[in-house]
């Protein structure tokens, strides 16, 4: 006691001479925020390369290290008759070059520290690589030769492929892999964005289906080059130039039927409300996933839909996790997300819960979406997501491949050049009037998909009085008859 009294007589002994502590102070009130921190989206220097190539260079000097990323404008959506082909692509882009084996080329990459890494998604197909800035030339000669010299070695593919098939296997027992290649199913229909690779598609890809994968799309005038790090544009961009300046344009593969439709959407027409189960005899609870039509990347109202969408399901702190979790006790978490593509996306809000209380969580979970849809989110709420997304994003800024990422949305997506630099502001300048506009454009709790991986004979029941049912098995196809209504 006698310390605790004697900082505070030093304490109050130091303050300034004519310092008195405020009375008129509410605290009961959090204080109002300050105006935004100066700190925004770096400039970059760009170039496009003679054949093609855009290169965009963010110089920062952080620490002495150097991140490139090579970006095709081309993923899964090529896939064509073969899902999966893009991916098995590029798991093999660090299994071997020209002149290395796979060994060789891991060999060499970790003892100079550097990391070299593929993956493909829906829309493009990334290549990173990164290590210290002083080894940029040796880093840009390992990302040319991963991503224009690949050798996919027969023995590596069919490595690569034992992989992916095993993998494959065990998602069909994975219950929120389930519900989400379903609702993809639901909501895409044709589309490629529906499809999903099985077992069985990735065993029929060849060698030869790779090669040529790679010959349609793997070309300068469908990619960027994004640096980010401690480097001095003039001399990276020579670097650049040497490794990449002989890379050939070609005509891109776009293989995908969206080019040649000429109907009004690209997606099957979703009205009213139907359920979709998974039957997955044995299990004690059930994965909801609510899902609805999303938005497009390049929709300008993404920012700010982000905003409404945390205070329906962002966190601890949205509507969701309060009424599921705190409320009734049915979960450890609810959550919601709009997935944006560059061609559309889905809307979808999750649960998961215990099979007896299944219907009741879904009927929570459509009370949620009506609220937001009808109801204006008031002022105090809308400020909490709003601040707390817009310090992520600020703190976001500093994540140099993070960086890399938004700078070749803004290229792949046709997003504004100013996206980023302005995307604080969007989140700030969000109103009340403007969210309850945004809610009730884009979350409509009349025409939904309702998807349900559990016990069907348990959970089909408490799920009929919202829509139809239909019972799907582990491969996603529907169950007829008297099996579903068993849920066998």
């Amino acid at each position: 006691m006698k310390t605790l009294s004697l900082m505070l007589a030093l304490s109050l002994a130091s303050a300034p001479l004519g310092f008195t502590a405020p009375d008129d102070v509410d605290r009961t009130q959090p204080p109002a925020a300050g105006p935004l921190p100066a700190v925004t989206f770096p400039d970059a220097v760009t170039e496009t390369l003679p054949n093609g190539m855009n290169v965009f260079i963010l110089p920062t000097q952080k620490q002495p290290m150097v991140t490139f990323r090579l970006l095709l404008r081309s993923g899964e959506i090529c896939d064509g008759t073969k899902p999966g082909l893009a991916d098995l692509t590029a798991s093999l882009l660090n299994k071997g070059t020209a002149e290395l084996s796979a060994g060789e080329f891991a060999k060499k990459t970790d003892f100079l520290g550097i990391r070299v890494e593929a993956q493909a998604g829906d829309d493009a197909t990334a290549i990173t690589a990164s290590g210290l800035s002083r080894d940029s030339a040796e880093i840009l000669g390992f990302l040319r030769d991963a991503a224009l010299h690949p050798a996919f070695q027969q023995g590596e593919v069919d490595k690569e492929k034992r992989k992916m098939i095993a993998d494959l296997t065990q998602k069909k027992m994975e219950p929120e892999d389930l519900s989400e290649r379903l609702r993809d199913k639901l909501l895409y229909g044709q589309h490629p964005y529906g499809a999903s690779p099985t077992p069985e598609t990735v065993q029929t890809i060849t060698r030869e289906d790779i090669v040529q994968f790679h010959e349609e799309h793997f070309l300068p005038n469908n990619a960027s080059l994004v640096i980010v790090g401690d480097v001095q544009p003039e001399a990276v961009l020579a670097q650049v130039k040497e490794a990449f300046g002989t890379w050939k344009q070609g005509t891109v593969a776009m293989n995908y039927p969206i080019f040649s439709t000429k109907k009004g959407s690209l997606f099957p027409l979703i009205k009213g409300i139907s359920v979709a189960v998974v039957d997955r005899p044995g299990s004690v609870q059930s994965n909801i996933l609510v899902a609805g039509r999303g938005v497009a990347k390049n929709n300008a109202d993404l920012p700010q839909l982000g905003v409404v969408n945390a205070v329906l399901g962002g966190g601890m702190s949205g509507r969701l996790f309060a009424n599921l979790r705190e409320k009734h006790g049915y979960t450890y978490g609810s959550y919601s997300g709009f997935t944006a593509k560059k061609f559309g996306g889905t809307f979808a809000a999750t649960a998961q819960v215990r099979n007896a209380v299944t219907g009741a969580a879904v009927g929570e979970i459509l009370a949620e979406l009506k609220r937001i849809h009808t109801e204006p989110v008031p002022e105090k709420e809308l400020a909490l997501q709003r601040n707390y997304l817009i310090g992520n994003f600020l703190m976001s800024v500093e994540n140099d491949e993070r960086t890399a990422q938004r700078q070749q949305e803004i290229d792949l997506y046709g997003l504004p050049a100013d996206y980023y630099k302005t995307y604080a502001a969007k989140l700030a300048a969000l109103t009340p009037e403007k969210a309850a506009e945004l809610a009730k454009q884009y979350i409509d709790p009349a025409h939904l998909v309702i998807v349900v991986v559990g016990e069907a004979k348990e959970i089909v029941p408490q799920l009929e009085k919202y829509g139809k049912v239909t019972v799907y098995d582990a491969d996603l196809q529907p169950v007829s008859g008297k099996a579903a209504k068993k849920g066998q």
